[in-house]
């Protein structure tokens, strides 16, 4: 009060903290938090509670308790041993993995295969390996099947296949239903190359069918069949503020009104605040958009973008 300014005694509150006095009846009442604080849980759901309120993330994402907003988790940095020597890509929610020659991108996108062909032995006597199959095959069609031992190549010493049940036949096999069971090379000729992947006319160039891989493609006797990956239809939350568009073995995010792509392709608010829209007021910025708070004297549009 006054010039030069001085300060006012200091009011005691007469409410706990996430309460604040009716100002009829002067009786504490609960602060909506949701509504209250702009920007507020950004990214997730805001939910209310008695004296505080609750942010609930998406999948892949955790509450940053200093900026109350949910934050995308950067699988790749965060998960040991992530797509088994690929190359992990984050995405918002997820991530997917890029794998090297000889490995096959799971259908998810979550995992390298290993579909490097190498030597199958279908029994184990005193504990040496025995009956080498005629046919390549790869460690997931040998160790999932009925095979015992397993080589990468006429170098290297076989080992043991996982025992069934264990956690680690289950990794090696989950996907086993996916790639070409051994039946499909009969040991009679074991040269016949299994079909490979179709190409879909007018979309993808026949004398591209690399492009059908999302690693490149395993050697041409252990060819593994598969469809395009849909990336916007396997992970339903790629583009959050924005629109998903499935590309070639990718995707790409058009955002929405008030958002804009960041370095990483990911949909971020834009600072309308920057550019000092609101003459006469205050502005905030929120997700999306922007609000003035006006000066004495001065009142709100209907959209609260401009003071008049």
């Amino acid at each position: 009060w006054g010039h030069p300014c001085e300060m006012c005694p200091a009011q005691p509150h007469p409410c706990r903290r996430g309460f604040i006095p009716n100002i009829r009846t002067g009786a504490c009442q609960d602060v909506d938090e949701c509504q209250a604080i702009p920007g507020i849980c950004q990214g997730g759901n805001c939910i209310n509670t008695v004296g505080s309120f609750e942010c609930k993330c998406p999948a892949g994402h955790k509450f940053n308790e200093v900026t109350q907003k949910c934050d995308d988790i950067d699988e790749c940095s965060t998960i040991p041993g992530i797509c088994d020597g690929g190359e992990c890509s984050n995405t918002v929610s997820s991530y997917f993995c890029k794998c090297p020659p000889g490995f096959y991108t799971a259908p998810d996108g979550l995992k390298c295969i290993d579909v490097r062909p190498g030597f199958c032995f279908s029994s184990l006597t005193n504990g040496r390996c025995n009956n080498q199959l005629p046919q390549p095959l790869s460690k997931m069609q040998c160790c999932c099947d009925s095979g015992r031992c397993w080589s990468s190549g006429a170098a290297a010493a076989p080992e043991m296949c996982p025992i069934r049940s264990t956690d680690e036949f289950r990794k090696l096999c989950t996907v086993a239903a996916l790639l070409p069971a051994r039946h499909d090379l009969p040991p009679s000729r074991p040269d016949i190359i299994p079909p490979p992947p179709p190409i879909i006319p007018g979309v993808y160039p026949p004398q591209q069918p690399e492009i059908v891989y999302p690693s490149r493609a395993p050697p041409p006797h252990m060819i593994v069949p598969m469809n395009l990956t849909d990336y916007c239809q396997l992970f339903r939350h790629l583009c959050l503020n924005g629109r998903c568009v499935p590309t070639p073995g990718s995707y790409r995010c058009e955002c929405n009104k008030g958002f804009q792509l960041d370095v990483r392709g990911e949909c971020i608010d834009v600072d309308e605040c920057e550019k000092n829209p609101c003459i006469s007021g205050d502005c905030v910025n929120i997700q999306g958009s922007y609000i003035c708070q006006c000066r004495v004297g001065y009142q709100s549009t209907a959209t609260r973008t401009e003071c008049r």
